[in-house]
């Protein structure tokens, strides 16, 4: 990692510091940044990356110049920074992390208010990046909530939900309805809301905000008409034509149904024809049921909580129903390992757990520990161990290998000798 990168990622030993006061001042000393931004807000507990990446990849195709901030990445930090599909180039990102430390570490003295975080400090960065370079629209994508997101500070073209479920309990509460609301923080007065389908408790929280809540299982039909996901997609003003969407699975299905119901709103706010069957068949997101391999075949998923597992297994059952499947699994440790376990269990014929390399990773014994209480055998290895291992067992027939767990796949990708 070099000196810059390094210097920034120092800053996650602070910790989560929820609150919108550091990342105002900081963006207030650069001039306000983000208020040049045309900007699509993404929160949710499932599915946002995917969405941001349909998004980007309609408006992008429709001859718009694109900016795309998400979190976390897979393998280099550039990732999280990207315009008109192509990552931020190291000597710039350099060049942003050493201006953004130097302000961060003025305003602290300045202000009196703590320092900023690395999330705060990354954030600040891509409006910079973005509003230096002229994007005409931003796709943000919240990190973790909404309301005390350091993205939260943005007014945004309109708001996007996607499913809400259970998960970062210790920030953002142990129910639906306290997680809900949360998420909702990014819905602002007057301005457009877009949501996937959600629970009876979870959709009262978005009424709550006061903003009229359109809902894509309403305003998007969505269905698989062959192939690996050959769609037929209606709207109330549009018939598609069919679309071969690149990302696999009833979930994606839906996540195209929130893209595609967004899209229709903006549509009318930026008066564009916008090239929705060449950007969704162009849509490219690593890790979400990404074949990595053919043979043996392997996929990489980065589900990493229950909810997300229940999806992937669905997946799963959708297109390898004949399949003996093994899985190499690894956790950061403030994940509810064990119900994601315990939905993937009935699929489990082999697994290995790994160790995840992260300020939160857990340890392959830690794993297997977390396994055994889901009722399932896994082996403890090294990446390398588990991948030798797992693709032995999977160049038998009818056998594939999943990679999921955690969207914290470096080790792995490292170790194999494969980039994304």
């Amino acid at each position: 990692m070099n000196p810059a990168v390094q210097a920034l990622f120092d800053r996650t030993t602070a910790g989560i510091k929820p609150g919108l006061d550091v990342i105002s001042a900081l963006l207030d000393a650069l001039g306000n940044p983000h208020r040049r931004l045309a900007v699509i807000h993404v929160a949710g507990t499932n599915g946002k990356g995917s969405v941001c990446a349909m998004l980007e990849s309609v408006l992008r195709a429709s001859g718009f110049k694109t900016g795309l901030y998400t979190s976390p990445h897979l393998v280099d930090f550039s990732e999280r920074f990207r315009i008109n599909g192509e990552r931020i180039p190291e000597q710039a990102l350099n060049g942003y992390i050493e201006l953004m430390e130097r302000k961060a570490d003025e305003t602290e003295q300045a202000t009196g208010l703590r320092a900023a975080t690395f999330f705060e400090i990354s954030t600040a960065i891509a409006f910079q990046y973005f509003a230096d370079e002229g994007v005409e629209v931003a796709i943000i994508e919240t990190g973790m909530g909404g309301r005390w997101d350091a993205t939260n500070v943005v007014i945004p073209l309109l708001s996007v939900i996607t499913p809400i479920d259970i998960d970062h309990t210790n920030f953002l509460g142990n129910t639906i309805e306290a997680i809900a609301a949360e998420k909702a923080g990014i819905i602002k007065p007057g301005r457009p809301v877009v949501s996937a389908p959600q629970c009876e408790a979870a959709m009262a929280q978005l009424q709550k905000a006061g903003e009229p809540v359109i809902r894509s299982s309403e305003a998007v039909s969505v269905a698989k008409v062959g192939e690996p996901q050959k769609l037929k997609i209606e709207t109330h003003s549009r018939n598609l034509p069919p679309i071969n969407l690149p990302l696999l699975g009833e979930c994606q299905r839906q996540n195209c149904a929130v893209a595609v119901a967004a899209l229709e709103v903006l549509a009318d706010m930026l008066d564009a024809e916008l090239a929705f069957k060449k950007g969704l068949e162009a849509v490219e997101w690593a890790a979400r049921f990404q074949t990595w391999s053919a043979d043996p075949l392997v996929i990489l998923d980065g589900a990493h909580n229950p909810s997300a597992s229940r999806a992937l297994v669905k997946t799963l059952k959708e297109l390898y129903p004949h399949k003996q499947i093994g899985f190499i699994l690894g956790f950061l440790g403030d994940k509810d390992a064990v119900e994601f376990l315990r939905e993937l269990k009935p699929l489990v014929s082999r697994a290995w757990t790994i160790p995840i390399d992260a300020p939160r990773g857990t340890t392959a014994e830690q794993a297997a520990a977390q396994c055994r209480v889901a009722g399932i055998d896994a082996e403890p290895s090294t990446v390398a161990e588990a991948w030798a291992a797992a693709t032995k067992w999977a160049s038998g027939p009818d056998r594939l290998v999943v990679v999921t767990g955690s969207l914290y796949m470096k080790q792995m990708l490292q170790a194999v000798g494969k980039s994304l």
